[in-house]
């Protein structure tokens, strides 16, 4: 017996799942979708003290995905993949974007949390850290909006993709091997990811005060919100549900 699903059993299960998160009360998504944001956060704040390394912030970086895949967490990115529920009609299109909205300022509070744990915690008080936070978050609201919205496509798809990989695997190494290698690459390729950037531009905002709310939402979050969704929400599921249905 394999101990693993073959893709269309894979992606009959993703359709299932999807219809539990679209029925799922508001309370226990926001709560779901706050732990997804706290824990992506952490594996961000992984990648800021790794930041010297590449291959070693890529690495750490993933823990985040793979606490929500085995604890249970919302993430706006892996949730994108609803959208075979949505085109196989197993949901409504009111279910399928009332879940994506709660779920994305779910995913900002819990990364705003983590800020505020580690603002207070005094972690950054350390020059080389906030040196490093306003560097990174500069380079993201820098970017042209095709550049973050082409970044956020290619990061998506290997997020979904660790989503989907994690939802193939039966047993828990599989489950975190399957959310490490996509991960990992997305990170050390350099693409946009717009919960890890809820938690990099407003950290970065409070030690460069000329990052300014209209530059963190236009120039980045906006623009990679976009390609995360075209990338996982769209390319994935709409190539995969013409190959599988």
């Amino acid at each position: 017996m394999n101990n693993y699903l073959t893709p269309k059993e894979t992606s009959d299960a993703l359709i299932i799942t999807a219809q539990n998160k679209a029925v799922m009360t508001t309370e226990k998504r926001l709560l779901m979708s706050i732990m997804a944001g706290i824990y992506i956060a952490l594996g961000a704040q992984g990648f800021m003290v790794s930041y010297e390394n590449a291959f070693l912030r890529a690495a750490v970086f993933p823990v985040g995905l793979m606490l929500i895949v085995i604890v249970g967490g919302e993430l706006f990115t892996g949730n994108c993949l609803m959208t075979f529920a949505l085109i196989q009609k197993k949901i409504t299109y009111k279910e399928y974007l009332k879940t994506m909205v709660q779920v994305f300022i779910g995913n900002f509070i819990g990364a705003l949390i983590v800020i505020s744990l580690l603002y207070f915690g005094g972690v950054y008080k350390n020059p080389k850290l906030v040196e490093t936070i306003v560097k990174v978050a500069n380079a993201k609201i820098s970017m042209s909006f095709l550049q973050a919205f082409f970044k956020g496509i290619l990061c998506n798809i290997l997020v979904s993709l660790g989503v989907w990989f994690a939802a193939a695997a039966k047993d828990t190494t599989g489950k975190l091997l399957g959310c490490w290698f996509p991960v990992m690459l997305f990170v050390l390729s350099g693409y946009e990811h717009c919960v890890a950037n809820m938690f990099y531009l407003p950290l970065g905002a409070i030690f460069d005060q000329s990052i300014t709310l209209s530059q963190i939402f236009l120039n980045n979050l906006l623009p990679v919100t976009l390609g995360n969704f075209i990338g996982g929400g769209i390319l994935i599921p709409l190539v995969y549900n013409k190959i599988y249905y």
